[in-house]
């Protein structure tokens, strides 16, 4: 894609606008320019003579008056009067001192006598309304004689607005006419045909800014509907089609990434159920194996047959472990899991645990502790957490340490504080440890450590813990033996209303 210009990086409204405003600016100023131009040209060719054409001959036509002096009142001069007074654009009158007319092409009387032409002389005054802007007018001349005596005077009635020669030379519609009314109503409709055509090329221009990414998201979805992920939209702008561009390319990253994710995830779950599958292997062919003993020998002594039952049992517990962990790995996303939050006594919850944790510890011979350290005298009886969940972890934990205790003087230990926010649970034991190399990725998912752990229910712990708003950690003890300390945030019920 090419390079983004500066005002396609502005916004769909702010591109409008300047749009709008470039049309317009360019449509005024091509429209004053064949304005200008066409009337230049009019002018040029005389199809328009600006209004005072004729009042700029009057001065011409009063020279030769005052020339002609008192001859120009005989009629027999008026052939070459009329040569010097053009008859499309002034009429004229010549009148004797008493204002009596003596020939001219005005034929009414102007000037009612001598007072009122003599009161009139050597000015212009208003004649008739013209159909025009201007109007009509009447310059008066005194016509003197040789020896200064006034005789008489010239009336010029002229048109001061904007005329054509072809006016009355031209009647009808003649191909001037027709080329005057052409190019007027060009000149009229510029404005508008200018708008048009800058309307149409700065709309194909903007579409073709606003196209451009279109065309780009269209390309894309194409390539994700044919499951190609390995691309970006490159379009980067600070507009709306930026934002659009900016999410799809988030979606497409996101897209790829839950992608890879998930055949990583189900890679991941195909090795973990292979491995799980050859661990049923083992405790499969000893409790086979035990079993068929004892049926093939009925006769053996009790302690030693107890023996083979605790084998059988042994591995029965490791059978089920690893069926759990068959389900787990069968979730397609274990973190997703719902809170189911409720109220519980939380004495009631701890001292439910003691007895579980002592039973089993009994039945399997091992030493164990359970302390309950109360920092929060004040805090309330009941508490909400998810029961079910909580009590997850701390079997899996206690599970987990129970699993690697040394056959003989196992020792497990549980201590229990509460704080005001916050309950801590810290789980101990005295066999093997964790190996330093497995520390950092004992909560990862599907990690398998070199004691054959698989890493599931440690996870999950992790992801219950968390989303109680607590944290957990494993380290190795001083004494020797592994430690997995975990807290919780519950909360406090609601307080509820009481009646006054």
């Amino acid at each position: 894609m090419g390079k983004i210009g500066r005002i396609e990086r502005q916004p769909l409204k702010r591109q409008m606008i300047l749009t709008f405003v470039w049309i317009m600016l360019l449509s005024a100023f091509c429209s004053i320019m064949t304005i200008g131009f066409g009337l230049w040209w009019l002018v040029q060719n005389n199809f328009f003579r600006p209004a005072n054409t004729y009042e700029n001959k009057l001065p011409a036509i009063t020279s030769y008056v005052r020339l002609q002096h008192e001859a120009i009142l005989n009629p027999s001069n008026r052939a070459e009067l009329e040569k010097m007074i053009p008859a499309e654009g002034i009429r004229y009158q010549v009148v004797g001192l008493d204002g009596k007319p003596l020939y001219g092409t005005i034929a009414d009387r102007m000037v009612s006598g001598r007072e009122a032409l003599i009161n009139t002389l050597n000015r212009t005054v208003s004649a008739e309304p013209s159909t025009g802007i201007g109007g009509r007018y009447v310059r008066i001349d005194p016509v003197i004689s040789k020896a200064g005596e006034l005789k008489g005077a010239i009336l010029l009635k002229y048109k001061l607005e904007v005329t054509s020669q072809y006016n009355n030379n031209n009647k009808g519609f003649n191909l001037i006419n027709i080329t005057l009314i052409v190019v007027l109503i060009l000149l009229v409709m510029s404005p508008f045909l200018y708008i048009a055509v800058f309307t149409y090329l700065f709309a194909a221009r903007l579409g073709r800014r606003i196209a451009r990414p279109v065309h780009e998201l269209i390309k894309a979805s194409e390539r994700i509907s044919d499951q190609d992920l390995d691309f970006t939209v490159s379009y980067k702008a600070e507009n709306e089609l930026g934002l659009l561009t900016e999410s799809f390319e988030n979606m497409r990253s996101a897209l790829k990434s839950s992608l890879l994710r998930e055949w990583k995830l189900e890679q991941e779950r195909r090795d973990m159920m292979d491995a799980i599958a050859h661990d049923f292997r083992t405790p499969m062919t000893v409790i086979q194996g035990n079993v068929e003993l004892l049926a093939d020998t009925p006769e053996m002594p009790r302690s030693q047959a107890e023996k083979h039952l605790k084998v059988i049992e042994d591995n029965i517990q490791r059978v089920n472990r690893l069926i759990q962990d068959v389900q787990v790995a069968s979730e397609k996303d274990i973190e997703y899991f719902p809170l189911r939050t409720g109220e519980i006594r939380l004495q009631q919850f701890l001292q439910d645990k003691e007895l579980e944790i002592g039973y089993i510890c009994g039945s399997r011979q091992v030493r164990h502790s359970f302390h309950v350290e109360d920092f929060a005298p004040g805090a309330g009886e009941i508490v909400l957490v998810d029961v079910q969940r909580v009590s997850q972890v701390l079997d899996n934990l206690i599970s987990n340490s129970l699993r690697y205790l040394p056959v003989k003087g196992g020792w497990l230990g549980i201590r229990i504080e509460r704080h005001a926010s916050m309950l801590q649970f810290e789980i101990c034991d005295n066999g093997q440890g964790f190996n330093n190399k497995d520390l950092p990725h004992l909560f990862e998912k599907f990690y398998s450590g070199e004691m054959g752990q698989s890493g599931l229910g440690l996870y999950t712990a992790k992801i219950i813990v968390e989303k109680h708003g607590g944290s957990i950690r494993a380290y190795n003890r001083q004494e020797g033996g592994a430690c997995i300390t975990f807290t919780i945030r519950p909360q406090e019920p609601a307080a509820k209303d009481e009646d006054i």
